[in-house]
């Protein structure tokens, strides 16, 4: 995207949009630099939600929550424990989320309510895709659905359309047979 060699990009963090955000407001740039990022940010670059489903449906967005763990064999474990009950506490997540300028949704009531989420048509965007409801990914249900993922089984199908000319109906049969091989 940033390459312009696309015009279009599944982006769930914002962080395209946050990256020329940043180099509008950076003093290390030029102020060309920063005028660029400014005109990329303000007029160039779209933040939308996705379209409607065939059926004029809206398609739910997917979410996940990022997890911390400590090792069983940690040498901290209290430590470990400490900072994450440090860093769910609402004074320390919302700066967090906020330094990243919006890159991640935030989990907790009180930051979604926080005046960053609606500053601008991006990070708007981002809030009335996830306050419109969410569902989590297929992962969620069932964790065979990661191996799927990693083989970027949708991709391959695609793929198999656009530069191999295989027919539609025979790639999506291939596409449900392997997602029936590895989750069942």
């Amino acid at each position: 995207f940033h390459n312009k060699t696309i015009v279009m990009t599944h982006n769930f963090t914002i962080s395209i949009a946050a990256k020329w955000f940043e180099d509008s407001t950076n003093p290390a740039l030029t102020d060309a630099q920063r005028a660029a990022g400014k005109q990329a940010y303000e007029q160039d670059i779209i933040t939308a939600s996705f379209p409607k489903a065939p059926d004029g449906s809206t398609i739910k967005y997917r979410s996940d929550v990022k997890t911390g763990l400590i090792f069983a064999n940690a040498k901290n474990k209290a430590e470990g424990k400490q900072f994450i009950a440090f860093l769910m506490q609402e004074d320390n997540v919302r700066p967090y989320v906020e330094g990243a300028l919006g890159r991640w949704f935030p989990v907790t009531k009180a930051s979604q309510a926080s005046p960053l989420g609606k500053a601008d048509r991006h990070r708007k965007a981002v809030w009335n895709q996830f306050t419109g409801g969410t569902t989590p990914f297929d992962f969620t249900k069932n964790w065979k659905f990661t191996i799927l993922n990693n083989e970027n089984v949708g991709a391959k199908a695609m793929n198999r359309v656009v530069s191999e000319k295989v027919p539609v109906d025979k790639a999506v049969d291939e596409l449900i047979a392997r997602i029936k091989q590895v989750a069942g």
